[in-house]
């Protein structure tokens, strides 16, 4: 049925009627040369690696001032659609996962500052992680299953410095997130253990020497599971070591906000 009343003897109320339901948005300058711009790169009209017209010739072109090209040009660019480096012209690239999770990197770090941001944070990673390492168990190579067991040995050399075991915790969880070869899954992985870890409460290293000694043990345990080829044993080993980094770190950062 048509939006518009084809009964009314005034059209220009009807169509007024109609519109104030349905209000139309106002488009910058800007976003007309974005949505533009994007349509001929999706087009093949520019090259993949090849240069955009310069900044006077887009101006040319759409007829529109230098600030809405430079404002379109920064669209395309965290779109991935367009690499700008200073004094080039634009080139024309293509989205990678890393550009989906950069877009997103900003909310996420607002959210994570919510009352429960961390906490829906954590259980995201436990969801995604559960799952990566009931892959690993099924599906992980011997040489992949060898590199997990070389990121433990690196864990255990690293018990003394919590800098370097830091690093090598990470590193641990990287190797997991590689086994499935998905991009995307590695770019998910990065994002969540960077804001996670960004949120995270500024301790003293005498404070996690006993969390870093039991994360090695649980990071064993995980391993051991992978190698028996036990999907289930892994995910109780993930979700145990999970919880316990979880519960250890919301201590820390209760203990930091108690009056001394």
């Amino acid at each position: 049925m048509s939006a518009f009343n084809h009964s009314s003897d005034n059209p220009r109320q009807t169509i007024g009627n109609s519109l104030g339901r349905r209000p139309l948005a106002r488009k910058k300058l800007s976003e007309i040369v974005e949505e533009e711009l994007e349509q001929m790169i999706r087009r093949r009209e520019f090259g993949e690696r090849g240069q955009l017209p310069s900044e006077r010739e887009l101006m040319a072109f759409f007829n529109v001032g230098r600030p809405s090209v430079r404002e379109a040009l920064a669209a395309l660019k965290r779109k991935g659609l367009v690499q700008i480096n200073n004094g080039e012209r634009a080139r024309v690239s293509r989205p990678s996962a890393d550009t989906i999770i950069s877009e997103l990197s900003g909310m996420a770090k607002d959210f994570l500052s919510h009352p429960d941001g961390i906490a829906h944070f954590e259980q995201l990673r436990l969801f995604f992680e559960s799952s990566l390492v009931r892959y690993a168990a099924e599906h992980a190579t011997d040489e992949q299953v060898a590199l997990l067991g070389k990121a433990l040995e690196i864990n255990r050399q690293s018990l003394d410095n919590n800098a370097q075991f830091i690093r090598s915790d990470v590193d641990f969880h990287r190797v997991l997130a590689e086994i499935p070869g998905n991009p995307i899954f590695m770019a998910i992985h990065v994002a969540l253990l960077d804001w996670l870890i960004a949120a995270r409460p500024k301790v003293s290293e005498h404070a996690l020497y006993h969390h870093n000694n039991v994360s090695y043990q649980e990071h064993i345990a995980i391993v051991d599971a992978i190698r028996a080829r036990d999907p289930d044993e892994a995910d109780r080993a993930l979700q145990t070591h999970l919880n316990s980094v979880s519960a250890t770190w919301h201590a820390l950062g209760k203990a930091q906000k108690s009056p001394k």
